[in-house]
C-alpha cells in the first residue's frame, strides 16, 4: 500500500515538473528574438516569438524594426530601444508583441487620400500613391526638407510629362500617425515637375492596406 501511494507521488511531482518546464520554456520563447541568418547587408532571418520572418532594412515584423547589419550581427530597434543580436545565438530583449498601429484616412477630393506624415522629423502633407514604386518629391520640396538629394543615386525617372533626371535617396525616419518606418527610399525629381509628395510602396509595403466603406485603412 505504502509502496503504491509513494509511486503515486513520485508520479504527481514528475507531472507538476513537467508543467512548470513547458510554462518556463514557454514564457522564455516569447521573450527571445533569434538571428538565423544574414543576406548581405540589406536583410536577416530572425524568429520572433516562434515564428520566422525575413526583415529588410527598415522594415518591421511583430514590433522588431532591423536598422542594420554589422558583420555577424543585426542592430534592431525593440521596444523603442536598440538591441545587437549575434548570428545564431538566443537573446533575452524583454520582447512584448505590440497591439496593431492603425490609421484611418478619408477619401478627399478627387478620390485622393492625403495624410499628414513626419519626414525626417519635419511635418508634411502625402498623397498616398500605391502605384509609385517609392516616396516621390521634386527638388524644391526637397530642399525644404533638408534632404541632400544632390549626392543620391542618378535615375531618370518617369513623370506625367514624360522621363526626367532625378535622384534615388533614402529617408531616415517616415512616420503617418503612430506608423513609423526607418532607412525609407525616396527619389526626387531635378525638373521640379512634381509639386506634391506620393507615398509609394517604399513605405506602404510595410503596412496591410484596405478600404472600408470609403476610408483608407493603414495596419501595422
Amino acid at each position: 500500500m505504502l509502496k503504491k501511494i509513494s509511486g503515486n507521488i513520485v508520479l504527481v511531482f514528475l507531472s507538476l515538473t513537467l508543467l512548470v518546464l513547458l510554462a518556463i520554456q514557454s514564457v522564455f520563447a516569447a521573450d527571445t528574438i533569434v538571428l538565423k541568418g544574414l543576406f548581405g547587408k540589406k536583410s536577416a532571418l530572425v524568429t520572433i516569438d516562434g515564428n520566422d520572418y525575413v526583415l529588410k532594412i527598415g522594415k518591421q515584423k511583430e514590433g522588431v524594426t532591423l536598422l542594420a547589419i554589422e558583420g555577424q550581427e543585426a542592430i534592431v530597434n525593440v521596444n523603442n530601444q536598440k538591441q545587437r543580436i549575434s548570428l545564431s545565438k538566443q537573446v533575452a530583449l524583454n520582447y512584448k508583441k505590440p497591439t496593431k498601429k492603425v490609421v484611418r484616412l478619408s477619401s478627399q477630393k478627387g478620390g485622393h487620400y492625403w495624410a499628414a506624415a513626419q519626414i525626417n522629423g519635419r511635418t508634411v502633407d502625402v498623397v498616398v500613391d500605391t502605384g509609385a514604386t517609392t516616396i516621390s518629391m521634386g527638388a524644391s520640396i526637397a530642399k525644404d526638407l533638408g534632404i541632400n538629394y544632390e549626392s543620391g543615386r542618378r535615375i531618370r525617372m518617369s513623370t506625367a510629362n514624360g522621363v526626367t533626371e532625378g535622384r534615388q535617396v533614402t529617408l531616415k525616419k517616415v512616420s503617418i500617425g503612430e506608423i513609423t518606418q526607418y532607412n525609407v527610399d525616396a527619389t526626387v525629381s531635378l525638373s521640379d515637375a512634381l509639386p506634391i509628395i506620393l507615398l509609394g510602396n517604399s513605405f506602404l509595403s510595410g503596412v496591410d492596406i484596405r478600404t472600408e466603406n470609403g476610408v483608407l485603412i493603414l495596419e501595422q
